[in-house]
């Protein structure tokens, strides 16, 4: 598997992804929702990171403060 930086947004949407995969297979109901809980948390460091690599020019966070 190739390394990514984290500054990356796709590299946390992808993990985002692979979790709320896993999410969906699990059997237990306590893990399914931890699982998208940090899937959620994912995407805010994919948010941040679209920041981070387009100079705060994001338009997927309206108007945050930073």
């Amino acid at each position: 598997m190739a390394t990514r930086s984290i500054n990356d947004p796709k590299h946390w949407r992808d993990r985002a992804a692979k979790m709320r995969e896993l999410a969906r297979t699990t059997t237990d109901p306590n893990a399914a929702t931890l699982m998208n809980d940090l899937a959620a948390e994912y995407d805010k460091l994919a948010e941040r990171a679209d920041i981070w690599t387009d100079g705060g020019k994001s338009t997927r966070l309206k108007d945050k403060p930073r």
